[in-house]
């Protein structure tokens, strides 16, 4: 992972089912974790980090009347390779689980908003995937109007007309 990957800080109620969520239901690698703390995981161009928010309060801290329970968030973040990343996504939803009520289906595949990214009005390409918790990754691509990162100036020579 590279210091310019795109990352998004999710918070979570039960940090060990959302870790065991996204990498064996989304597909993401594990790179670090700290239990019951923090975990950082990564699927191609994206980086989550799960952090815990259903600590007991340490021993100065109290929980104040207007604390509520857990609430999932609505995270935006860019990435460039959107396509790729919401196949690899897809497939993962999509691979059917064995349930002794169900059968095998695919119980996970309502958790992708549509079939591919949906381009948008204003130059993006965008996605939305939902986690266990019910937080929701909404995932931007502006690529298409971003230079080709390959793409090197004519130099002098070529510049020069015959």
């Amino acid at each position: 992972m590279s210091m310019s990957t795109p990352f998004v800080n999710v918070r979570t109620p039960c940090l060990a089912r959302a870790v065991a969520d996204y990498t064996q239901v989304l597909g993401f690698e594990c790179l670090q974790q700290v239990p019951g703390v923090y975990a950082r995981l990564v699927h191609g161009p994206l980086c989550v980090q799960l952090w815990a928010c259903g600590a007991v309060p340490g021993r100065w801290e109290r929980v104040s009347p207007q604390h509520k329970a857990f609430e999932p968030g609505h995270h935006r973040v860019e990435i460039v390779g959107i396509h790729a990343l919401h196949e690899r996504l897809r497939k993962a939803l999509l691979a059917p689980c064995r349930t002794s009520l169900a059968g095998r289906s695919a119980l996970h595949a309502h958790r992708l908003d549509a079939a591919a990214p949906e381009w948008q009005p204003w130059g993006a390409w965008e996605a939305r995937v939902q986690d266990v918790d019910g937080n929701v990754l909404h995932l931007i691509d502006r690529a298409a109007w971003l230079p080709d990162p390959n793409w090197q100036p004519p130099s002098s020579a070529q510049r020069a007309v015959p």
